[in-house]
């Protein structure tokens, strides 16, 4: 977990591990008693990335291989030309970028309240939502290089990365190579959503997620296909049970009923609610209606992290109130891009 518990940070200012830029707030005061909230922590991809602890603002992961050629050569045709005496290296150097917030707590709110340490604690409870919804966005969309880059406001923290959906698409090394790209809208037989039919059901179904997993390389599918994710927005997996509900069998009734567990197959699906709805056909946020979905093990996305949160209060008597300053370093990472498997243009709903 990358949240810590949030009253052991209110009388301690303990670290906690996430940070993204939020606006100043001022909260009405609520009843001692109960707290309204609209803030839901929807973070999923965070959550199931792999965490690199960096003792510098850069470190380096080295991924090491042969590259190619054969090592094995016929006795009678061998000599000392076929060794093998060259390594290929890939290297994911991880360089944490800082990021910064802050949120204000006035004195008139604190004061209608009895309970004063519970609403601090319902407040920050509300910046950890925030911030770890703002973190994922980050850790997806953000990107130096790509179509976004432009669009994004200067001070968006998401024009500090080139991070996961960039690299699956951008990134290929000796080591392992490349990621797997196929597009709804073309490498499929009925293009569309996660799943289709062709308009004979219960026959002609096609589901995506098959030929994503036959698309995946077999050497990352024996460590169990339980290791592996299909990663995409929970509107796509409900895509998936609705088509399954159309189907005259067991299965489908099971659908109805809600039975069916979240997997196609062996291989379990996370819903990420934050994963862009609104990508264009060159992925461009806000531009269309298209989406994604991801297989890969889990693990296989890194979040670096410099410097967990440091959380600092600074009491303003010309303000009324207290200032919590955020700030932390991180970067994001995958690492290994080969293990990927993204399917990309998906139509959803």
């Amino acid at each position: 977990m990358l949240i810590k518990n949030t009253r052991k940070l209110l009388s301690k200012k303990e670290q906690i591990e996430k940070m993204v830029a939020l606006p100043a707030i001022n909260l009405e005061a609520e009843e001692a008693d109960r707290f309204i909230t609209y803030i839901a922590d929807q973070s999923v991809l965070k959550n199931l990335a792999r965490i690199y602890r960096m003792n510098k603002v850069q470190k380096n992961i080295q991924g090491l291989g042969f590259g190619s050629g054969k090592m094995l050569h016929r006795g009678d045709r061998f000599d000392k030309s076929k060794v093998k005496k060259e390594f290929v290296n890939n290297r994911i150097q991880l360089t944490a970028k800082k990021v910064k917030g802050a949120v204000f707590i006035s004195d008139d709110d604190l004061e209608d309240n009895i309970e004063q340490t519970r609403f601090k604690d319902t407040i920050m409870k509300l910046v950890a939502a925030k911030i770890g919804n703002e973190i994922e966005g980050a850790g997806y969309m953000s990107d130096i290089n790509g179509p976004n880059n432009s669009s994004f406001d200067e001070d968006d923290i998401r024009t500090l990365w080139d991070a996961w959906r960039y690299q699956i698409q951008n990134d290929s090394n000796d080591v392992t190579g490349s990621a797997t790209i196929k597009d709804a809208t073309a490498d499929f037989d009925l293009s569309g959503k996660i799943a289709e039919q062709d308009g004979s059901a219960p026959y002609g179904i096609e589901f995506k997620y098959a030929d994503m997993l036959k698309a995946l390389p077999s050497k990352y599918k024996r460590v169990g296909l339980n290791n592996l994710r299909f990663f995409n927005s929970d509107v796509v997996t409900q895509d998936y049970f609705e088509l399954m509900k159309e189907r005259n069998t067991n299965l489908g009734d099971q659908a109805i009923l809600g039975n069916v567990p979240h997997q196609y197959g062996k291989v379990p699906i996370v819903d990420c609610p934050l994963l862009p709805l609104d990508l264009d056909a060159s992925g461009v946020l806000g531009g269309g209606s298209y989406t994604d979905s991801i297989l890969t093990p889990k693990g296989n996305l890194i979040v670096g992290i410099h410097r967990a949160l440091k959380i600092e209060s600074e009491r303003s008597a010309f303000d009324e109130g207290t200032y919590w300053v955020y700030t932390m370093r991180l970067d994001f990472a995958i690492e290994n891009v080969e293990a990927i498997v993204m399917t990309e243009k998906l139509t959803h709903g």
